[in-house]
């Protein structure tokens, strides 16, 4: 009884915390606002909400990414609906494919950053994952530096990551403690953002 009690107890626990971290979506008026991570389900809950509600703009915030497959799958749903989508604050990892799935893409203001970077298992690469990558951000943003995006979706480490604002872009090695600016670069001559 007792074992079975604590079993309970630790499941309870496990969907309380999965429940505590996932992505906040909320709706005001034609626009989704998602922020947080991102751990699988989303992407139905967005198809819901679109079953019932038009929805104008996905305004994405504060978001360190996480599960793959749900930031392509939003961003695959975005651009189906035609839908547009926005950042303010930070958009990273798998919340760039959201994203990107805008028909229009705008970050908000000059401190909203996008970043970039390819799917990994753990903290390393999946080198099979790459070709798909490489093919699906193309067909979302047609006109996207093919150079950059080779260089980020082939960092080797989940920390490594390309940000970009609408001022500039920069390479992190670690973090945002070893930053170097990508000269000349910025989310709009990078083939991200629309507007």
């Amino acid at each position: 009884m007792i074992s079975a009690i604590k079993k309970f107890v630790g499941l309870s626990m496990a969907i309380f915390c999965q429940q505590a971290v996932s992505m906040d979506i909320t709706v005001t008026g034609s626009t989704v606002h998602l922020s947080g991570a991102v751990v699988g389900g989303e992407c139905d809950k967005l198809k819901q909400i679109l079953s019932t509600t038009k929805i104008d703009l996905v305004m994405l915030s504060n978001s360190n990414g996480g599960n793959a497959n749900t930031g392509y799958c939003i961003g695959e749903t975005i651009r189906k609906n035609n839908i547009s989508t926005s950042i303010e604050g930070f958009c990273l990892s798998s919340c760039s494919r959201m994203w990107l799935g805008g028909v229009t893409r705008k970050l908000e203001g000059d401190d909203a950053t996008v970043g970039l970077h390819g799917n990994y298992r753990g903290i390393h690469l999946i080198d099979e994952s790459t070709a798909r990558l490489r093919q699906w951000i193309p067909r979302f943003a047609p006109d996207v530096d093919v150079e950059l995006m080779n260089r980020w979706t082939s960092l080797f480490y989940s920390k490594h990551m390309m940000y970009f604002n609408n001022k500039r872009a920069e390479l992190c090695l670690n973090g945002k403690n070893d930053c170097s600016i990508i000269k000349d670069k910025n989310v709009f001559n990078a083939g991200l953002a629309t507007k």
